[in-house]
């Protein structure tokens, strides 16, 4: 069975309805969004290096509960890195969408100098070799980016909240009402991190406890509306680094839909 077709294991806490589309319609344009998904990451243009992570991503599905409008929808990928989820969102909004893909700017540390200039860089150069004229990428403070206040549809931070957090709860708070004032009203924000426990080192581990990332995003005006457990593995028993070799970047990790 492909992962299209797997039952998806969310825990919904809001009634869903469509507006001003027939169930019919609205079914088949969420089929349009998906195959368009399918068709992106089966593409070779894709870089191997992206392909290698799907088994433990599982990109659609996360794409599929994230309820992006079905076409001309407009997403931040908050730290898109080398632009992972940034080239399947540009698939999933279409060619009337926007995606834009952010990457704070490089620090005087020379280690996130090469870092950030090498993700960046490569971000851009895929943006050009797969002709992903819907994305725009932003190399810009978390702050100040160049977008429109009541824009985006969905705003996706993917497994960064925790490095706000960790530092400083206040300011994860600051962060998220900043991007709050982004969103349209309804609009989304998707958070995945690394499960953390409490009384753990999460700092060293770069991880977070899933509460603090419900609290954060409420004290920021959010409300919770939808919890999947679609990236959860129980075998990470969540004492080890992030990166440690054995976890080979599969760690448990939480989902979470708010709506502003």
């Amino acid at each position: 069975m492909s992962r299209l077709t797997q039952t998806r294991p969310w825990r919904i806490t809001a009634l869903l309805f469509v507006c001003g589309l027939s169930t019919v319609a609205a079914s088949s344009a969420q089929a349009d969004q998906a195959a368009r998904v399918a068709e992106a990451l089966a593409s070779p243009s894709r870089a191997i290096s992206h392909v290698m992570r799907d088994d433990t991503r599982h990109p659609a599905e996360v794409i599929a509960f994230m309820q992006l409008p079905e076409s001309g929808g407009c997403v931040l990928d908050l730290y898109a890195a080398d632009g992972y989820y940034s080239y399947l969102l540009a698939s999933a909004v279409g060619s009337a969408g926007v995606v834009y893909a952010q990457n704070p700017e490089a620090t005087a540390n020379i280690e996130d100098i090469r870092q950030m200039t090498s993700l960046a860089d490569a971000l851009d150069a895929r943006i050009a070799s797969a002709e992903l004229d819907n994305i725009i990428h932003l190399r810009s403070d978390f702050f100040t980016l160049a977008i429109e206040p009541d824009s985006l549809d969905t705003i996706l931070l993917g497994q960064i909240l925790h490095d706000f957090a960790n530092n400083n709860e206040q300011a994860a708070i600051a962060l998220l009402s900043s991007l709050r004032r982004l969103v349209k009203p309804g609009g989304s924000l998707v958070v995945i991190d690394h499960a953390g426990d409490e009384g753990q080192d999460n700092t060293r581990l770069h991880r977070m406890t899933l509460a603090d990332a419900q609290s954060i995003a409420i004290a920021a005006g959010f409300t919770l509306v939808a919890e999947s457990s679609l990236l959860a593995n129980p075998r990470d028993r969540r004492r080890r680094p992030v990166f440690d070799p054995m976890l080979a970047r599969n760690t448990d990790r939480f989902l979470l839909r708010f709506t502003r």
